[in-house]
């Protein structure tokens, strides 16, 4: 994630939060204004159901902060995770809490950025923004 310009949403049933954050290096994303930047998003909502999240965002195609990427009619590099879920974390090699489950049972929260874990917790994907 060195360098990445993210959009970070969570959301309980129509409950949600969105927000504009950025990544460095490979350390957990900060909020735009962390690195000097302005969250630049003119929308932000989501809803969650059936275990479906949805997160739905407006944001300039042309970058004018530091800590934002121009989007481009082409295809643009998209990375995607999502959180541990209770009694079913996934750590690749077993965590403390895969091997001392007791100690630290309440480690995840529901909707706590935190680490997302290796296989099916993330994915990549390249998308034309522009695209029909």
């Amino acid at each position: 994630m060195d360098c990445t310009d993210i959009v970070i949403g969570s959301a309980r049933g129509m409950a949600s939060r969105v927000g504009d954050y950025y990544s460095r290096d490979r350390s957990t994303p900060r909020t735009d204004d962390f690195w000097g930047g302005k969250s630049n998003l003119a929308l932000g909502t989501g809803f969650e159901e059936n275990g479906v999240t949805t997160i739905i965002f407006r944001k300039k195609l042309v970058a004018d902060e530091p800590t934002d990427h121009t989007l481009d009619d082409a295809l643009t590099h998209v990375i995607w995770a999502r959180g541990q879920e209770p009694k079913g974390y996934v750590h690749v090699p077993a965590s403390g809490l895969e091997t001392q489950p007791s100690t630290l049972k309440d480690f995840y929260q529901p909707d706590e950025l935190k680490y997302h874990g290796h296989q099916m917790q993330r994915g990549v994907t390249q998308i034309n923004f522009f695209g029909k």
